[in-house]
């Protein structure tokens, strides 16, 4: 995939929060999981996770809508496989994370993965911002 013409991370990161309009809202971490995956040369897992990333925020919108929608059928199908894409979504994170040193890796695990409505809170800020960077190499390829 393009990466912007091999941008060096920061760069990237920033020319994704200008494509989203300003609308990142974790950018130093969105920038540390990019960095990982560049440092360990795991690029094809980052395109995993941006895709699993914006499958479940799409699943998300489908599910907060889905209540007052007619046409969603099988919400809870729909639900459990948002469940099995966020187990996937953070087991991804922290395969790209297992070469980062201990302190990120306990930054991750206190504010994206503990089982908590603020970590689901968090990672799906940091969902939003990978589904960003997803649209932005979407529309690099066009």
């Amino acid at each position: 995939m393009n990466y912007a013409n091999n941008l060096n991370p920061a760069e990237f990161v920033d020319a994704v929060e200008k494509f989203s309009g300003e609308k990142l809202k974790r950018k130093a971490e969105l920038l540390r999981v990019y960095e990982e995956a560049v440092k360990n040369d795991n690029m094809e897992l980052f395109d995993d996770t941006i895709f699993t990333a914006k499958y479940v925020q799409g699943l998300l919108r489908v599910v907060k809508n889905g209540t007052q929608n007619p046409e969603v059928q099988n919400l809870e199908s729909i639900k459990k496989d948002f469940s099995e894409n966020m187990n996937k979504v953070v087991s991804q994170l922290k395969e790209i994370l297992t070469t980062a040193d201990e302190e990120l890796k306990s930054h991750f695990d206190k504010t994206y993965f503990e089982l908590s409505q603020e970590g689901f809170l968090n990672l799906a800020e940091l969902l939003n911002d990978l589904e960003w960077t997803k649209m932005y190499l979407n529309d690099l390829k066009r």
